[in-house]
This record gives C-alpha cells, structure tokens and sequence, in this order.
C-alpha cells in the first residue's frame, strides 16, 4: 500500500468518523505544508486546497472495502486493519500526531485560515480579498497570451494543474493520439475531470499525435529524433486544420497543448506548436510552462 493511503488511513482512525472531506483536505494540506517531499499536493478550489490524488486513493480503498465516501463524508470500517500508526514510519507518524494535537479541535474555517495565512495560492478561487490573494490573482492574470506546452512526465496530477492555473491556462489540448497513461489520473476521463475541478477545459486532439504504429515500428530500430523527423514530415503536413483550431482558442484565452514527455524538445508537442505558429502567425507565444519555474515562487 503507497506510505500516503496509509497516512490517510491514520488520519481517519484517529480523528471524527465520518470525517468530512473537506476537513480531510485541510488537515493532510497543514500536514504537507513545508515538508521536503509532500506525501499529497493540492490545487486552489472555490472551497480551499483540494488534492486529486487524495481523490483517487479514497476510491481506491473504496474499491479495497477499507472506507466509504458518501454525502461528503469519509466513514472508515472498523475491520479495517492498516490505519494504526504503527503501519506508519516513525517520521510520518510523529508528524501526523503533531498536527493533529496542533490542528485537530479547530473548525474548518480555523483550519482554512490557517492555510491560508501561509500559502494564499489555495485563495484565488475563492470571494477572498486578501492582499496576498490578490497579488497571486495579478500574477497570474498577467501571463502573456498565447501558447504553452508542458508534459506531466515526472509530475503529480496536482502539480501539472497547479502549473497550469499558474500560467493563465484557461483551455489544455491534449494532442496524444490516444489518451491513455499507465497513471490512472492522466487517462481521458480521469484527467478531464481533475481539470475541470481546476477550472480548465479539456479538449482532445489525437489527429495531430504520433501514429502508435509508426512510433513502434522507428523506435525499434532508430532514434527518438528520427521518430520526430517522421512526424514533421509525414504528419505535420495534414494538421494545418487543427492549427487553425489551436490560433482560435489562443485568440481568446491562454492555451496549453499537453503530453507525456518532460522535455518538450523531445515531444511532438513541439513541433506541433512550432507548425501552429507557422500557419496562423495570429499566434503570439509558444511557451513550456516548466521553464517559468512557478513552483520555485512558493506558490503551492
């Protein structure tokens, strides 16, 4: 069982049952707040920090018969055996105890203060005017418009949404051909629907991915730039039609086209981008949103 399920499976055991789960939210964010290597990351919601993948593991003890979500509430079985804080290492469990005896009589206002207080990030989605809040919201909206690019390769779910909400990114176009990933969170409907938590539209675009075929059969006998010197010549070509489509959306908001590999001189993604911003010189920018680096502003 991953090390966070089993934190979640503590927290329950010791806290109110049913826990509601925006309290759980609030709780395992002050939990990760400021710690090397954060077991849950959290993305800015009308209601405060909410973690997708905290989303994901209470489905999958749901499927495992551990808890029960329902109404808004975690209700955690009592033959449920892995929550004790024996299961956990003696750093999490410290850390968990902690803030529990830190946190865990305040209300859910009290707790969403207190996030708030240190990272406003988790505000702008919310009626908060703070002047800290505010400050994030100008950043974010000044992003220049145009085109971004950027890979989850390497990143949690939230992270990736995180990175997009920093770059004004209203709208993602996800141009594998087929938009599955052996990380459940970035398959089609997994991922559309993490998006839309976030505020960001989903649009799928497989017309102008690799062809799986032709990606097998050069991959097995050549190099991955001669895999994108095929895809320039041989598919770029017929995408001038989606590149219109691309110069549409950037016209009236902040565009993101979306793939799996981290280095964008490496994805297709690029080169789409490039052909894009030939065809419909309407195009301002195209941008990887890693290079930003938004997450060394502390934001999140």
């Amino acid at each position: 069982m991953l090390n966070r399920r089993k934190v979640l499976l503590s927290l329950l055991a010791q806290s109110e049952r049913p826990l509601p789960l925006t309290r759980a939210n609030l709780l395992l964010s002050l939990m990760n707040l400021d710690v090397e290597k954060p077991l849950y990351q959290f993305i800015p919601t009308g209601t405060g920090p909410v973690s997708i993948d905290l989303l994901h593991d209470l489905r999958a003890l749901e499927k495992t018969g551990k808890v029960t979500v329902g109404g808004e509430a975690i209700q955690l079985h009592e033959d449920a055996t892995d929550p004790l804080p024996s299961a956990l290492g003696q750093d999490e469990q410290e850390l968990l105890l902690e803030r529990l005896k830190q946190y865990g009589s305040k209300n859910e206002p009290a707790l969403l203060d207190e996030i708030i207080g240190r990272k406003p990030f988790f505000a702008i989605r919310s009626e908060r005017s703070d002047a800290a809040v505010e400050a994030i919201r100008k950043e974010i909206l000044s992003a220049p418009r145009g085109l971004y690019t950027l890979g989850y390769e390497a990143l949690s779910i939230d992270a990736f949404i995180n990175h997009l909400i920093a770059a004004n990114i209203q709208t993602v176009v996800d141009v594998r051909e087929f938009a599955f990933s052996r990380r459940s969170e970035f398959t089609k409907s997994n991922l559309e629907e993490a998006l839309a938590l976030g505020g960001i539209a989903y649009i799928g675009m497989g017309e102008v991915g690799i062809p799986t075929k032709a990606r097998r059969e050069i991959l097995a006998h050549k190099s991955k730039e001669e895999l994108l010197e095929y895809y320039e010549t041989e598919i770029l070509p017929t995408t001038a039609e989606y590149a219109k489509t691309i110069a549409a959306l950037v016209e009236v908001h902040n565009t993101a086209l979306i793939c799996h590999e981290e280095d964008p001189l490496l994805c297709h993604r690029s080169r789409f981008a490039a052909f894009a911003l030939m065809k419909e010189p309407s195009i301002s920018l195209v941008h990887d949103i890693r290079t930003k680096d938004t997450e060394g502003s502390g934001w999140w």
